[in-house]
């Protein structure tokens, strides 16, 4: 008769967890690839695993549908992969950068960035398609305005994760609502109280970001780069009707992955008709990116895109997922999750402790949905009992497991803006004001607050 695995001792929580990270945090500095960090956290915590008395099988299952849980998010992934290489080949961000080589200045342009992707994010509830699309227009507009990449793909992130944050259309919203309960409607308005202020506070960052610290920066010569694009692409603003309707497709409650399907095929045909690609050339442009001959600046602007260039990004999310799923087999997870509800400091403090519990979670597992899931289970209770409904459990396991996301580079968020923006955290946490800005509101606030009894149910 087999015999049940012993529970996991924090002695062994720290080797099956400690090692790996740390691994992960020195591959980051040195730029090193995270794909063997990652496998060797795999092997770590089915190492300890077999000790406590699990079966290596079993930690394969765990490992399997770890990948498995990432699946969707690899598939919007490859999705936009192909609509950054259909856009640029079709020349509607081409379009949008030439354009905006008229209408952007360096000083404006960071504040300007933070707010349109946000709108994007917000309109299509997916910060991932605010990354793959009107973030690589400003990407390249930015580095032609002679901003450095780091500064403007921390602008990007920011913006797109504002707008992801405070969508009626996100996912985590209704994942939140769908696992806890509740009114979506509400938990929207709980989640605004802190957006809005950490996003008018970033927006304020940015622009004063510019107009300090880049006041020096003058518009630099740039006919050369519209000239170029004129001469590869038939430039026209009938080219943004490809972004008008997938705002559309959106706005009509399409779900983001017909939407962006749709979208393909609208620029896929806007590509044979109006730059004179052949089908098989619209093909390449999906699978490998747009390329081209060019060495200079415009060559670095417009070879981007490709759902197979996506093909590291999709490795790295598929090992953060089977990493975590072992981890959580093994009772890493609940574990920590039952230590930080004794901790003395959080006594009357739930809300720090929500937003808390959804960080280390997310940081942990390198994934924003585990942290909504998992500490539900052990603190809704807690929560209920001190007065508060299911909306503020969300709220706080939301921001805190968002908002670390963004931060550290080993999360499927960040592998989300490598794909997408060619740069990962460490380099762009720096310049992401709105997560560090959000976390620490949160935490300040559930610091601050007293739960001694019954709270008004209406807060």
């Amino acid at each position: 008769m087999a015999t049940e695995p012993k529970e996991i001792t924090y002695s062994s929580a720290i080797i099956a967890t400690v090692p790996a990270i740390l691994a992960l945090i020195a591959a980051s500095q040195f730029g090193l690839p995270l794909q063997i960090p990652f496998i060797f956290g795999i092997f770590l915590s089915g190492f300890i695993g077999v000790r406590l008395g699990y079966h290596w099988t079993q930690i394969e299952s765990a490992a399997i549908s770890g990948m498995g849980q990432s699946s969707f998010a690899i598939l919007i992934l490859l999705l936009i992969g192909a609509t950054i290489g259909i856009w640029m080949a079709a020349g509607i961000i081409p379009t949008f950068v030439f354009y905006g080589l008229q209408w952007l200045s360096p000083h404006l342009f960071l504040g300007e960035t933070f707010f349109l992707t946000f709108i994007m994010a917000l309109v299509t509830g997916s910060d991932a398609a605010a990354f793959g699309t009107i973030g690589i227009a400003l990407l390249g507009l930015g580095t032609a305005l002679g901003i450095s990449t780091p500064i403007i793909a921390g602008t990007i992130t920011s913006g797109g994760m504002a707008g992801h944050l405070t969508s009626p259309l996100s996912d985590l919203s209704i994942l939140a609502i769908g696992k806890n309960g509740g009114q979506l409607s509400k938990l929207i308005r709980l989640l605004l109280r802190r957006a809005i202020p950490a996003f008018l506070i970033s927006e304020v960052l940015y622009l004063l970001y510019g107009t300090v610290v880049l006041k020096n920066n003058t518009l630099p010569d740039v006919s050369y780069l519209r000239d170029g694009l004129q001469s590869i692409f038939q430039i026209s603003p009938w080219l943004f009707l490809p972004v008008v309707v997938l705002f559309l497709l959106i706005l009509i409650r399409v779900p983001i992955i017909p939407a962006l399907g749709v979208n393909l095929l609208f620029s896929s045909a806007i590509a044979m008709k109006v730059q004179g690609l052949s089908f098989i050339s619209v093909i390449q442009a999906m699978s490998f990116g747009y390329t081209t001959n060019q060495n200079s600046l415009l060559g670095q602007i417009l070879t981007r895109g490709g759902a197979i260039n996506f093909g590291n990004v999709v490795e790295l999310m598929l090992l953060a997922s089977a990493w975590a799923s072992t981890m959580e087999r093994i009772g890493v997870i609940k574990l920590i999750l039952k230590s930080l509800m004794n901790w003395k400091m959080f006594q009357g403090k739930i809300n720090a402790l929500g937003t808390l519990l959804g960080t280390l979670i997310s940081a942990m597992t390198c994934a924003i949905i585990p942290a909504i899931l998992v500490p539900s289970s052990f603190i809704k209770e807690k929560y209920l009992a001190v007065g508060w409904q299911s909306e503020h459990l969300s709220k706080d396991l939301i921001e805190g497991s968002f908002a670390i996301a963004g931060l550290v580079p080993w999360s499927n968020m960040n592998f989300l803006v490598l794909g997408t923006l060619g740069i990962g955290a460490f380099q762009t946490t720096p310049y992401n004001f709105f997560p560090i800005i959000l976390l620490l509101v949160a935490f300040i606030s559930g610091f601050s607050r007293k739960q001694n009894g019954l709270m008004k149910r209406s807060d």
